[in-house]
């Protein structure tokens, strides 16, 4: 819907508006330094599209797959990348469905909160510190990251 009303600008001095763009930047480089990438969006690496006119997925950001069979659950599939925030892994994973008491509580925490369907399929693109804190999101149990991880 269109608003056909310019709105009241108030009475926000430049000097204020420089103080407050100030303390938008001083909270960025604090949240920043703490580990939090909050006013950055999860950035993926560059693809290539079908028509060939996108650049490539550059040497050091590559997509990475996992796939492993687990007892009482079945396969799961995931894709994810290493990013500069840390490691994502993509929308339309498919993870699995139960977990076991040899992943730590912050990430059976995140397994929990998770956007995941019926059938384990993850509707979000999730943001993890290290690629073994992903890889147990992943498999609902202990993982090393680095060994799990297959390149794809």
């Amino acid at each position: 819907m269109k608003n056909g009303n310019d709105p009241n600008h108030g009475n926000t001095t430049e000097e204020k508006e420089s103080e407050m763009e100030e303390f938008i930047d001083y909270a960025k480089v604090i949240m920043g330094t703490l580990g939090h990438k909050v006013f950055e969006p999860v950035k993926k690496p560059a693809t290539q599209k079908s028509d060939n006119t996108t650049t490539t997925v550059s040497d050091e950001i590559a997509n990475l797959y996992l796939e492993r069979r687990i007892k009482n659950v079945g396969k799961v599939e995931a894709n994810g990348s290493q990013t500069s925030e840390g490691f994502v892994v993509f929308k339309n994973s498919h993870i699995a469905t139960v977990d076991d008491d040899t992943i730590p509580d912050v990430i059976k925490e995140r397994r929990k909160n998770a956007s995941v369907d019926e059938q384990g399929i993850l509707q979000e693109d999730m943001l993890f510190t290290s690629p073994s804190y992903a890889a147990m999101f992943v498999i609902g149990k202990s993982a090393n990251g680095l060994t799990s991880k297959l390149e794809g």
